[in-house]
C-alpha cells in the first residue's frame, strides 16, 4: 500500500471550531516535518516510505480524521510514525465569554505505509 499522513483532530475538544482545526492541523503537519528531519539519517524505511509518499512534491496523500483524546493515545501506541500535537496556548471560552489558554492535545500525527497500520487506521472516521 503507499503510505498515507493521518492527521487525526481531537473531537472533544471544548470551544472547537473549523478555523482552530485548521490551524491546530498546521501545527500537526510542522510537528511531522520536524519528526521527518530526525528519521533521515538514521531509519532507511521510513526514508524510503517518506520518498515515495513525497513523490515530486513536498507532501503527499494526507487524510484528516476525527478521534477522542483516549482514542488519540491508543493511535500513538499502535502506529510507530506518530505523535501527539500539544498547543501550549490553545484559546477557549468559558459560559460568559471569558477567554482563557491551556496546554492542550488539539491533534496528532500518523504517518503510515506498513499494512496492518494503514488497516488500523480505517476504523477511524473521517473529520467533517
Amino acid at each position: 500500500m503507499d503510505p498515507k499522513l493521518y492527521i487525526i483532530m481531537r473531537e472533544d475538544l471544548y470551544d472547537n471550531s473549523p478555523g482552530k482545526m485548521m490551524a491546530q492541523s498546521a501545527h500537526a503537519q510542522a510537528d511531522f516535518d520536524a519528526y521527518v528531519e530526525t528519521r533521515y539519517a538514521s531509519d532507511d524505511a521510513f526514508r524510503t516510505a517518506h520518498l515515495t509518499w513525497c513523490e515530486d512534491r513536498n507532501f503527499g496523500v494526507t487524510l484528516v480524521l476525527s478521534a477522542t483524546l483516549n482514542q488519540m493515545q491508543e493511535i500513538r501506541t499502535k502506529v510507530k510514525h506518530s505523535d501527539l500535537t500539544v498547543d501550549p496556548t490553545y484559546p477557549w471560552r468559558n459560559w460568559y465569554g471569558k477567554v482563557f489558554t491551556s496546554n492542550e492535545v488539539t491533534c496528532m500525527w500518523a504517518f503510515v505505509w506498513e499494512d496492518a497500520e494503514l488497516e488500523y487506521m480505517r476504523q477511524y472516521d473521517l473529520h467533517k
